[in-house]
């Protein structure tokens, strides 16, 4: 029993970034639990879903690197693109209420697996439990996914996600402060447009300048690490909508500046390093423009059980003194 659609189906229906407009065509599956949900009623309890992909060959994000790994974040956008999608197609939320994403995780469990093979690409199938939560008259004000990840049928990943649909006047409150025009102050008296020097792509595990988000480091007591984040000038791949960036936006700057501290801190390699766990939670959205910065808190380096160099990495985005994202991870280069 499958109900099979695809990201291009999903995409009116989410406020997404331009990364999906450089993706390959996603095979939404719907796998009911009964044959009851085989009529096209909405939802009342837990739904199973597959995402049929490939990792893309020629992407201008997700293919720029040294690709030691295939991009994890490949696996987030899927999640991203079909997780409101969901919501309005088979849980029955109304179309004006648009989900915004609050949480995201994505532990490695088999880091052989998403290492790259000579002809790149390769066959991605992510699996997804949604649960409906805070359910009111039958409609969910939200969902929380649990994900599963397997490479050329090899399970490599577990995760999580939260998505929260709001009403359109809270929408609009959410993201006041990030539209076109609204121009918060400046960070540590910072000029609101002084020029970021972007990193070395290298250093952050890129090639490509556009792709290049961190800038003008500055070494802070007790290890901590600080990164103006640019927010124009980049690539279209982070392209936003009202006036705010994008997660993807948001999640490769939090990537990079762990790559960074890693780097800085303890001479992990960045081309040959990824991020085997991830756990961020979004406080607010961030305006395209306006000044952003990550201060990242490197821990002590240890092994993982393969022997491979590890380090915590705690991050926190802020803009106008405002939490933006903070995220746990764990950088691991590869021997």
């Amino acid at each position: 029993m499958t109900d099979a659609v695809t990201a291009r189906r999903a995409a009116p229906h989410t406020r997404g970034t331009g990364a999906a407009l450089f993706g390959t065509t996603r095979h939404l599956i719907h796998c009911p639990l009964s044959w009851d949900r085989c009529l096209d009623a909405p939802g009342v309890g837990e739904e199973h879903f597959v995402i049929a992909d490939h990792f893309p060959e020629e992407h201008p994000l997700f293919n720029d690197g040294p690709c030691s790994f295939h991009d994890v974040q490949v696996v987030t956008e899927a999640v991203r693109e079909i997780g409101e999608f969901v919501g309005h197609r088979y849980f029955g939320v109304p179309p004006e209420r648009p989900g915004l994403f609050h949480a995201y995780g994505l532990d490695l469990t088999d880091l052989s697996a998403w290492r790259t093979g000579p002809a790149g690409g390769g066959r991605l199938t992510t699996r997804l439990r949604a649960t409906p939560v805070h359910v009111i008259n039958g409609v969910p004000r939200g969902l929380t996914f649990h994900v599963e990840v397997s490479i050329e049928g090899r399970r490599c990943a577990t995760g999580s996600a939260g998505v929260v649909f709001l009403a359109p006047a809270l929408y609009r409150n959410q993201l006041g402060y990030a539209r076109p025009g609204t121009i918060p102050a400046p960070e540590d008296g910072e000029a609101p447009h002084r020029p970021v020097t972007p990193a070395d792509a290298a250093s952050v595990g890129r090639r490509a300048p556009e792709n290049v988000l961190v800038g003008d480091v500055e070494q802070l007591s007790a290890g901590r690490l600080s990164t103006r984040i640019l927010t124009e000038g980049i690539g279209p791949v982070f392209a936003g909508a009202d006036g705010r960036l994008p997660g993807l936006h948001l999640l490769e700057s939090l990537r990079q500046t762990a790559l960074l501290a890693a780097g800085r801190c303890h001479g992990l390699v960045a081309e040959r390093s990824t991020l085997a766990a991830s756990r961020v939670q979004f406080r607010g959205s961030a305006a395209a423009g306006p000044p952003l910065r990550c201060v990242a808190v490197p821990g002590s380096l240890e092994r993982d059980p393969a022997g491979r160099p590890s380090l915590p990495v705690t991050l926190t985005l802020t803009q106008n003194r405002k939490a933006v994202a903070e995220a746990r991870t764990v950088v691991v280069q590869d021997l």
